[in-house]
C-alpha cells in the first residue's frame, strides 16, 4: 500500500506538471494568434482572461493522454535511474508489479478525462462561440460571408439557413425541407427570416410555403407563422463552427430526434463510441509506457525504451485519429473506427510488457 501510493504520486506529480507546461506552452501559442481578434472586440484585459479560461479545457482535452503517458514513462524513468527499481526488484517486486500498482489512478484519471471531454469541453465552447460571435466587431454588418451558411437535420425534415445573427436567436435566409415517413421531400418552406422566441419555437416571417401530395402541389404565402423543431440558437452556434464539442447526451438527443444535428446518425454514434473510450485512454497509455520500467541503466535500456514509449504513444494517437476520419467517412465499420486503436495498442503494450517480464 505505501509502495503503490508513493509510485502513485510520483506519477500524479509529473503528469500535472507536464500537462501544466504543455497547455501554458499551447495557450500562449494560441492567444498570440487571436490578440488581435480580442482586441478588436475591446474587451480589454477582461477579453484576454475570458478568452484564456474558455479555451484551456479543450487545450487540456487534446494533452490529457500524452501527458498520461509522458507522467508514466517518466516516473519508471526515474526509478530506474535512481536505482529505486533495482531496490523493488531486491524486494521480490517486478516490473509488471509496478505497473500494476499505477492501474487504480489511470483509471481515476480516465474518469476525470471523460468528464472534462464530456461536460467541460462542450459548454466552454458553447459559451466562448457565444461570446465570441455577440462581440464580433462585424456582427451587425448587413452582408454575410459565405461560411455563416448552416444546414441541419432533424428526424423529418433538413434545413438550410443563409445567415444566423444574435447568438444564433435570428436566423435569415431559412428553407425547411419537411419529409415523410420515407425520407422523401413533401413539403418546402422558405422564409426570409426566424426569430427565437424562447420556448421551443421560433417565429417565421416572409412565408413561401409548397406543398406537393401524389404529383399535385400547392402554393400558400403568409406574412408570419410558428415553426416548432428540434433546433435551438445553441444548436445554429455549434451547427456553425464544427470543432465546437458535443457530449454524450447532446448525440443521443440527435440519434432520437430531439435536437438537430448536421450529420448522419452513424456520425453520433461513432461520438458517443469515441467518449466512452477516453475512459481507458489513460490505461493504454499506462500500458504503452511499462517498459521503460523493465529498462536497466548500466546496459541503456531505459533511455531506449523511454524513446519507444513516446513513439508508441504519439502513433496510437495519430493512427486513432486517422481510424476516426475513416469512420465519418463510413470508409472503416464504426466499431472498428471507434475500438481497432485502442484494442491493438493495449493488446501490443500487454505483450511487450509480458515478454519483458519473462
Amino acid at each position: 500500500m505505501i509502495l503503490s501510493r508513493y509510485l502513485s504520486r510520483q506519477m500524479a506529480l509529473k503528469m500535472f506538471w507536464v500537462l501544466l507546461s504543455f497547455t501554458a506552452l499551447m495557450q500562449l501559442i494560441d492567444l498570440l494568434g487571436a490578440s488581435t481578434d480580442i482586441i478588436e472586440r475591446g474587451e480589454g484585459l477582461f477579453g484576454f482572461l475570458k478568452y484564456i479560461v474558455l479555451r484551456m479545457p479543450v487545450t487540456m482535452q487534446h494533452l490529457v493522454p500524452i501527458s498520461t503517458l509522458l507522467g508514466a514513462a517518466l516516473t519508471f524513468f526515474s526509478l530506474a535511474q535512481n536505482s529505486e527499481m533495482i531496490a523493488l526488484r531486491g524486494s521480490g517486486q517486478t516490473p509488471y508489479r509496478a505497473v500494476f500498482m499505477l492501474v487504480p489512478l489511470t483509471l481515476a484519471i480516465g474518469i476525470g478525462y471523460f468528464i472534462l471531454s464530456d461536460q467541460i469541453v462542450p459548454r466552454a465552447d458553447k459559451v466562448f462561440v457565444s461570446w465570441w460571435e455577440r462581440t464580433d466587431p462585424d456582427a451587425g454588418a448587413e452582408t454575410a460571408d459565405p461560411g455563416d451558411e448552416v444546414w441541419a437535420r432533424t428526424t423529418y425534415s433538413v434545413i438550410r439557413i443563409k445567415t444566423h445573427l444574435d447568438g444564433g436567436r435570428r436566423l435569415e435566409g431559412i428553407t425547411i425541407y419537411s419529409l415523410d415517413k420515407d425520407q422523401q421531400i413533401s413539403e418546402r418552406i422558405q422564409a426570409k427570416s426566424a426569430d427565437w422566441q424562447g420556448d421551443g419555437s421560433w417565429t417565421l416571417s416572409g412565408v413561401d410555403r409548397y406543398i406537393g401530395n401524389d404529383g399535385a402541389s400547392s402554393t400558400f404565402s403568409m406574412s408570419a407563422m410558428n415553426w416548432h423543431t428540434a433546433l435551438s440558437p445553441s444548436t445554429v452556434l455549434e451547427l456553425a463552427n464544427p470543432e465546437v464539442s458535443i457530449s454524450t447526451s447532446g448525440s443521443r438527443k440527435v440519434i432520437k430526434g430531439r435536437a438537430a444535428g448536421s450529420r448522419s446518425g452513424d456520425y453520433y454514434q461513432l461520438q458517443l463510441q469515441k467518449a466512452y473510450l477516453t475512459l481507458f485512454s489513460p490505461l493504454i497509455m499506462l500500458l504503452l509506457a511499462a517498459p521503460v520500467a523493465a529498462g536497466l541503466r548500466r546496459s541503456g535500456t531505459t533511455t531506449r525504451y523511454l524513446g519507444f514509449a513516446v513513439i508508441a504513444g504519439f502513433s496510437f494517437l495519430l493512427m486513432d485519429g486517422i481510424l476516426l476520419s475513416l469512420g465519418q467517412a463510413h470508409i472503416v465499420p464504426m466499431f472498428a473506427s471507434a475500438w481497432a486503436t485502442a484494442i491493438l495498442f493495449a493488446l501490443g503494450g500487454s505483450w511487450v510488457l509480458l515478454r519483458l517480464e519473462n
